[in-house]
């Protein structure tokens, strides 16, 4: 919807008023539900994906709003908004929304995520701003590269460039096959990084059934007997991701432990 210039004034003062409460209670957000605002760049248009994280063992009922702020050339300021109320399970990692910017367009943008509990508490907070420029775009493209901390125990590499753990498959059967595309597909489309290998390991079991080891690093995480059947490997598949993304978390925290140490 287009806002009259009249307006813009007291949007503009409510915007800075939501923004200055949230500094100073900023130690509160993400915590537990993280809100991050994704974005990628798709040549004509800049799309923008509202995350949210749950990093901890607990479900938790949430709101969200999404909300683009834009502004032409001509000073006109349109607004666009979604939200909804979602679930959350223990260590997931969901997104909520996207929306698409033309690079084009001349002007400016604010972007502002915020994630609520069941009582309407602000939980979860992110923001971006900028102008619709090369410069700006690739400035936010180097700012949403995700530097994870290395774990005590792994040496900073010689030429200071950290690479990303990566999910390596070695299956021997269809079923074990089918597990690692659905595992990969919500891997990927969650955007999950990585500071260790993931490795995906299907050897003979008993019979003619095998055996699906998952780990992150050295640390096995899940083991099963794999099953043909596509809903029985879809749920294993979820259930093993939530493992996995608990334990990145455990080595996110030992990391961060360490360095404040």
């Amino acid at each position: 919807m287009r806002i009259g210039k009249t307006n813009i004034v007291k949007m503009f003062i409510v915007s800075l008023a939501l923004l200055l409460s949230g500094s100073c209670f900023s130690q509160f957000y993400n915590k537990e539900i993280v809100a991050k605002i994704k974005v990628e760049d798709r040549g004509e248009f800049l799309d923008f994906s509202a995350t949210a994280e749950n990093v901890t063992p607990a479900g938790h009922n949430l709101r969200y709003d999404f909300t683009l702020f834009k502004k032409d050339g001509a000073g006109n300021v349109t607004k666009s908004s979604q939200g909804n109320r979602f679930y959350l399970e223990p260590n997931q990692k969901v997104i909520l929304s996207s929306t698409q910017v033309n690079r084009s367009d001349e002007g400016g943008i604010i972007i502002l995520l915020m994630i609520y509990d069941q009582d309407d508490k602000p939980v979860g907070k992110d923001r971006l701003e900028f102008k619709i420029t090369e410069e700006s775009i690739q400035e936010i493209k180097e700012q949403e590269r995700q530097v994870i901390a290395l774990p005590k125990d792994q040496a900073k590499p010689q030429d200071g460039v950290i690479i990303n753990g990566l999910v390596i498959e070695n299956t021997i059967t269809k079923a074990g096959r089918d597990f690692y595309r659905y595992f990969y597909s919500e891997y990927y489309n969650r955007e999950i990084v990585s500071p260790q290998n993931i490795e995906i390991e299907e050897v003979p079991g008993r019979g003619r059934m095998t055996r699906i080891s998952v780990s992150v690093g050295d640390q096995l995480v899940m083991r099963f007997f794999a099953q043909p059947k596509k809903e029985y490997l879809k749920q294993i598949a979820n259930v093993t991701l939530a493992r996995v993304l608990a334990q990145i978390q455990r080595l996110e925290q030992q990391a961060n432990n360490f360095k404040h140490y």
